[in-house]
């Protein structure tokens, strides 16, 4: 993930760099306008941070995070009460999973448990953006994202790990606005934590050996508006 990060660094500023050398200025007076609608495609990359129990000291299991692909589809409002500010609202429907490995220590055996996991959000977000250069202009962004779960699917046998579903993450991120005749796209990288503790503590060997569990996220965010 993190070559794929660096990789759309660069292909945002050369972006800005191809924008700068244009001749024609497209949607010119989009900063003139106070509403902005659009919708939004993404991609993450996602993680739990797992802090285990006192028990796993004593136990036989080994804990181990697996990051996971999933995709999310969207809708965006953005108000813009300032040429260089905007706020914006884009409630999402989020499609993942999330994966714990156990590993027994004496047969090295490996137990999968898979939480897939379909949220709705809210990511309430401000965002800072530089002098537009033409048809381009670079832009930072942070928020809060509040959210709750559409649906879990975790393993049907008894033992399995189940998270909370509501709850509230911080994100963070940057990207570029580029504009075009018709329409304008805004490529970004996110970064995201949920705050607290998201495990319900069953009682269960699996569950028991973890304390508590954060989500992570990396995600690539494409906006049409």
């Amino acid at each position: 993930m993190t070559k794929t990060c660096i990789a759309f660094c660069l292909h945002l500023l050369s972006l800005n760099l191809v924008c700068a050398q244009g001749y024609v200025t497209h949607l010119d007076d989009y900063d003139e306008q106070p509403m902005h609608y659009g919708f939004v495609l993404g991609l993450n990359h996602s993680w739990f941070s797992i802090k285990t129990s006192d028990l796993n000291t004593s136990s036989h299991w080994l804990v181990n995070n697996k990051p996971a692909w999933g995709f999310s589809v969207g809708l965006a409002a953005t108000f813009q009460p300032a040429e260089l500010l905007a706020i914006r609202l884009s409630p999402t429907a989020v499609f993942g999973q999330r994966i714990i490995q156990f590993q027994d220590a004496t047969t090295r055996q490996i137990t999968e448990k898979i939480v897939e996991n379909t949220t709705a959000e809210f990511p309430f977000m401000l965002k800072i953006k530089s002098l537009r250069r033409h048809n381009a202009r670079m832009f930072m962004i942070a928020g809060i994202k509040p959210y709750f779960s559409l649906g879990t699917k975790a393993s049907q046998e008894p033992e399995r790990i189940r998270i909370r579903n509501t709850g509230f993450a911080i994100e963070y991120g940057f990207g570029i606005e580029r504009f075009y005749e018709m329409f304008k796209f805004a490529p970004e990288i996110r970064f995201t934590h949920t705050l607290g503790n998201l495990l319900i503590p069953d009682n269960n060997q699996f569950t028991n050996q973890i304390r508590s569990l954060v989500s992570h996220s990396v995600s690539v965010y494409l906006f049409f508006e």
